[in-house]
């Protein structure tokens, strides 16, 4: 795969991993009810919006995806695609991690958490629901799109070499 498609989903998923890490700090002040300065003596009474699970999952979820979209596009290198397979790996990889974004975040703020269009047990249809479920289901499908592109793939015998062409 192209180094350009590769780095897109890495650099995609070192910013996914920047947003996971904001997510926690999220996670600690929704957990402490307010925003703690620590080590400063600073605390301002104020409860986040969202819900402690909310916040939990945003923060390992897009852990998780950022991690998924290094791995990806560190795997991609050694596989050999064309270049319209290897842009649609890329930019499907890119767009799950995002809409997974978008599912955690706003399924946080639905009744029916996102996971359908309609209501259903967890609570009644909303546009936060509509807005966490789209974006989500897009994702599902480029990244299935992307995976079964790289199942197919041949591995690059050229990777045997290092940058400058020596075994």
């Amino acid at each position: 795969m192209h180094h350009l498609d590769a780095n897109r989903m890495i650099k995609h998923g070192i910013a996914a991993m920047i947003v996971a890490l904001t997510a926690g700090m999220g996670l600690i002040f929704a957990m402490i009810g307010g925003i703690s300065l620590s080590p400063l003596p600073m605390f301002f009474d104020w409860q986040i919006p969202g819900t402690v699970q909310g916040w939990r999952s945003l923060h390992i979820g897009m852990l998780m995806n950022g991690l998924m979209a290094i791995l990806l596009g560190v795997a991609a290198r050694f596989l050999v695609v064309s270049n319209l397979s290897a842009a649609l790996v890329s930019w499907g990889t890119v767009i799950a991690v995002w809409g997974n974004f978008c599912f955690y975040l706003f399924g946080m703020f639905a009744p029916n958490h996102g996971l359908t269009l309609h209501t259903n047990r967890l609570g009644e249809a909303s546009l936060p629901g509509n807005l966490a479920f789209y974006p989500a289901f897009i994702g599902i499908i480029t990244l299935f799109l992307a995976l079964f592109l790289l199942l197919g793939a041949k591995p690059n015998s050229a990777r045997h070499t290092n940058d400058r062409g020596e075994a």
